[in-house]
């Protein structure tokens, strides 16, 4: 699954949680494609979207977090 296919995924779950989760990756991508934000910066703030107990919280829904856990990392390993 591509990260285009995440993100097409997520955005028609209809699931809140994942979809701002979604849309912050995003925003957080397009700010370091924009140099308004460091790699290092973005990377922490990914990795916490990702966190295991936030998502716990957020949802029981264990294959749109997948989706969204495999999602977020790839734009974090694109970050170098």
């Amino acid at each position: 699954m591509t990260g285009e296919e995440c993100y097409s995924t997520i955005m028609n779950s209809g699931q809140s949680w994942a979809i701002d989760r979604a849309n912050y990756a995003m925003q957080i991508h397009n700010a370091v494609l924009a140099r308004q934000m460091s790699p290092d910066e973005a990377r922490e703030l990914l990795t916490d979207l990702i966190d295991t107990q936030k998502l716990d919280e957020a949802s029981s829904d264990m294959q749109l977090r997948s989706v969204l856990v495999f999602g977020v990392t790839q734009v974090i390993t694109m970050l170098g």
